[in-house]
């Protein structure tokens, strides 16, 4: 829906001269996205817990969307992108009844959308591409702890989330035949806010089509 409407929109900012197709013509790209957590490593339930999850070997898996505009200038681009990222390593162990608990549960995702810019030299077949955006992110990582069966006892529900103000940004090397091509890059993404923030880095795999 958001490239849809970016793109109903592109004739009238070509009218206000934004946009200068012989620069190159506007181009999609969607992608696989892995980001790893240990950036933000925490060994606090370790210490709680034997059996919790080690959040800094913690990575996470989704889909990345992005439309580059062609601007006045020939070697740089408008950005707008979306990101939808899930855990992988989503953990529940243990077990619960009436009278006994060890268990432990692990979550973490999140996603966002941002602007940017996307400076690059492009060339008919490979092109380096660069990525600097800004928009809103959010972020969240859940640990559940209940264990009443073994010392040491624990009883942990830790709530960690980011939603506000975030910034992305990437290098790749960007290879296209015709109308369709690939553009692997190298990510980092911030997420900060209500409190909690959170710093990953990682790589998109994006096919790209132009238009």
């Amino acid at each position: 829906m958001l490239i849809a409407l970016l793109l109903s929109g592109l004739h009238s900012f070509s009218q206000e001269r934004w946009i200068d197709e012989s620069n190159g013509k506007p181009e999609v790209e969607i992608g696989y996205l892995h980001l790893y957590n240990n950036l933000n490593a925490d060994n606090y339930f370790k210490f709680k817990y034997r059996f919790a999850t080690d959040n800094g070997d913690a990575s996470l898996g989704g889909i990345s969307l992005k439309l580059n505009i062609p601007t006045k200038l020939k070697y740089l681009d408008i950005t707008v992108g979306s990101i939808i990222v899930k855990g992988l390593d989503l953990l529940e162990y243990g077990y619960v009844n009436p009278q006994y608990a060890d268990n432990h549960d692990y979550i973490i995702n999140g996603g966002g959308i941002y602007f940017g810019v996307s400076p690059g030299i492009k060339g008919k077949i490979l092109s380096l591409t660069t990525e600097f955006g800004i928009g809103f992110f959010s972020f969240k990582e859940y640990v559940s702890i209940v264990n009443n069966v073994t010392d040491p006892f624990a009883d942990e529900h830790n709530l960690k989330a980011s939603y506000g103000p975030g910034a992305i940004s990437s290098v790749g090397l960007g290879i296209r035949i015709w109308k369709l091509g690939i553009n692997p890059s190298v990510v980092a993404i911030y997420s900060g806010g209500a409190g909690a923030s959170f710093t990953f880095y990682g790589f998109n795999l994006p096919l790209t089509l132009q238009f």
